[in-house]
């Protein structure tokens, strides 16, 4: 089976993008929510971030503090990788194990991976998408849906690569601006599902 990796910048619409090739018949992983998945109590993950970072990352329940640890992270590069160092491997061996249990019958499978170039996972897809999104319509959505400050959300795109560096990378773009409808998206996803398909 192909794989198909789907990536884009914070609030470029991954996930309503994703849920579209769903509704095509697609098998869809999507490491994000892997990554929330292993980092619950009781999984590995869970504490092996603890051991790191120390308890002050979680909250009063047990669980990950995620904004406390996002501050972490954000103001400290060397922080930043070593938990990428944690997640990476633990997400990236739960990806291989489901794909490997999903029917042989679909032509391919998506996997979104928002950080895919910057975590330098393109060796294993066999075909690339970005998602694009305008940088003033990234802060707006993700004000409205995380209720996040506009420097916070710029201070996580300064993390990740530029839509141009992401655009030279990919095989393909879908373009989900201020300006795209919905029917536009619809279209554009299945016009690249009937590519992949003949592929």
């Amino acid at each position: 089976m192909r794989r198909v990796g789907l990536t884009g910048g914070i609030g470029c619409g991954k996930s309503l993008v994703a849920g579209l090739f769903a509704a095509q018949g697609v098998p869809v992983l999507d490491a994000d929510a892997i990554t929330r998945e292993l980092q619950e109590p009781g999984h590995e993950l869970h504490a092996a971030i603890v051991s790191h970072f120390g308890p002050g990352v979680l909250d009063a329940r047990g669980h990950l503090d995620r904004g406390a640890l996002r501050a972490r992270v954000f103001t400290d590069p060397t922080e930043r990788e070593a938990l990428e160092q944690l997640v990476h491997p633990a997400v990236r061996a739960t990806l291989e194990t489901r794909l490997a249990a999903l029917p042989e019958s679909p032509p391919y499978a998506l996997i979104v991976v928002p950080l895919l170039f910057e975590a330098g996972w393109e060796g294993d897809f066999d075909y690339i998408i970005t998602v694009h999104s305008e940088p003033e319509e990234q802060i707006r959505r993700v004000g409205q849906r995380d209720g996040r400050s506009p420097a916070e959300v710029q201070a996580v795109m300064a993390t990740q690569l530029t839509p141009d560096e992401r655009r030279a990378r990919a095989d393909a773009e879908i373009l989900n601006t201020r300006d795209t409808s919905e029917a536009d998206l619809h279209r554009q996803v299945t016009e690249l599902d009937h590519r992949l398909r003949g592929m």
